[in-house]
């Protein structure tokens, strides 16, 4: 989903570098290595975005606190300054969730791919580090998230795969010299969008990933019965590629990943749907864990705007019965 946090009007986004040299590939690891949480058997980390969730008041309000937390600091200059998760999130000790964007208007994957962004993602993630470093909870870095949607400066289409792996690595190994310690998530849309080819070819290797995440909003169309539920867990889309929930789950397990649900919610242009809830919650209990194929962490979508569509918490919620349903599960 896209969010953008206010920016100072003066910034102006760190220019392209030219690197000397490419930097060294990451030393190969299992795949998905590095420091995951460790929920037991039948657990997850449930968290929130937006309204309320630095704050500690959604936690209050569904009568649970916050695992996890989620953020986005996707634009080129929010990337490196960081102002939405030094605002926000500054008190916030726990794991957390941060898609930092990758492109901007007028970059392309092939310049990427050979280093043309490589002193600013550096910068990124030497601030992230300096930011969260010292922290006890994970960071999970989203870089390109809903990279196989049309409507980020880092959607990739069918002419930028192999430039998109080669971009993804070079960060790969970026993140694995300066911020170890952090995971990289590999994010998708539920579907892909006018994208032209199938995200699994966009994959860059489990080596390069830790977490595989998928965002998923109950719309096109809504889930309002758990038999509607069951019958779009295997649903794929036009290429073949998943779209219903158990499809990503199986893909992740197949790569040896665990699955992040990094945004998720109801809509309330669509009537909300307190089944839909109902049904998510026995999803993730069922197939809790940080395991490959086990669902590790999921991040419900509060974020103000969009006419209230998401919301569940806060000021003029749409979706009532949708809300009360989370708020009774969770």
């Amino acid at each position: 989903m896209e969010t953008t946090a206010a920016e100072p009007p003066t910034s102006t986004p760190p220019a392209p570098t030219t690197p000397t040299a490419p930097p060294p590939a990451p030393t190969p690891a299992a795949a998905g290595a590095g420091n995951l949480p460790s929920p037991s058997a039948g657990t997850w980390l449930s968290g929130a975005s937006g309204v309320g969730a630095a704050t500690g008041e959604f936690g209050s309000w569904r009568g649970r606190p916050l695992e996890i937390g989620g953020q986005w600091v996707d634009t080129n200059q929010d990337m490196v300054h960081l102002w939405g998760l030094k605002e926000e999130w500054n008190h916030w000790d726990g794991p957390i969730d941060v898609a930092i964007g990758a492109i901007g208007p007028g970059e392309t994957w092939q310049q990427a791919a050979t280093g043309a962004y490589d002193g600013r993602w550096r910068q990124s993630l030497t601030n992230l580090r300096e930011v969260r470093g010292s922290r006890s909870g994970a960071l999970f870095i989203r870089f390109a998230h809903e990279s196989n949607g049309n409507w980020y400066p880092w959607s990739v289409d069918a002419g930028e795969v192999d430039a998109f792996r080669a971009a993804w690595q070079r960060f790969r190994a970026l993140q694995q010299e300066i911020y170890p310690e952090s995971q990289l998530v590999f994010n998708v849309n539920r579907e892909s969008v006018g994208s032209g080819v199938d995200w699994r070819r966009t994959f860059p290797g489990a080596r390069y990933v830790d977490v595989m995440s998928v965002d998923y909003y109950n719309q096109w169309p809504a889930v309002t019965s758990a038999g509607q539920w069951a019958g779009t867990l295997d649903d794929v889309d036009q290429y073949g590629a998943p779209k219903g929930l158990e499809q990503h789950r199986l893909f992740a397990e197949s790569v040896g990943l665990p699955l992040a649900i990094s945004e998720w919610s109801g809509n309330a242009d669509q009537g909300g749907s307190a089944a839909f809830m109902e049904a998510m919650y026995g999803y993730l209990g069922e197939h809790a864990g940080n395991g490959p194929g086990e669902i590790l962490y999921e991040i419900l979508f509060n974020v103000a705007g969009y006419d209230g569509t998401f919301a569940v918490f806060g000021n003029g919620v749409r979706m009532p019965e949708t809300a009360e349903a989370y708020r009774r599960f969770w």
